[in-house]
């Protein structure tokens, strides 16, 4: 198992996430800009150092990391809608989700409100995983 087979598996569920409105999902490596007004999805994988847990060449790696999933919306809307929209991404990746070869490792959870820019705003939501390989 691979990195790129955890970043399949992450996107390929966060594709199917049941929300309405669906909002727009900007992927990375791909260009796209951010819609006008509204919400839209930001996702990417950020995995960690290996930790190999035994002494053997082929033994199982302790594979760990986290997907943070940016919630994006503009300045004057106010953050309860977007933070209902990071609150069901928690909800749709509960702890024990099985993500390709590893597995959600605990609970997610949302960060306060950052401003990037003068005319974007974001809730980050880390999704921690963790699994043999």
């Amino acid at each position: 198992m691979s990195t790129t087979d955890i970043i399949e598996a992450a996107f390929q569920q966060l594709m199917v996430f049941p929300y309405s409105p669906a909002p727009e999902i900007l992927w990375p490596g791909i260009q796209n800009e951010p819609p006008q007004e509204g919400i839209w999805l930001q996702p990417n994988v950020f995995p960690n150092e290996p930790n190999d847990i035994a002494w053997d060449d082929d033994a199982c790696v302790d594979t760990r990391g986290f997907i943070r999933v940016l919630v994006y919306f503009r300045p004057g809307q106010g953050v309860i809608e977007p933070s209902e929209l990071a609150d069901a991404l928690i909800a749709f990746f509960p702890k024990g989700s099985q993500l390709g070869p590893v597995r959600v490792r605990k609970r997610p959870w949302q960060s306060s409100v950052i401003t990037e820019d003068s005319s974007k705003l974001f809730i980050s939501v880390t999704i921690p995983y963790k699994g043999l390989t």
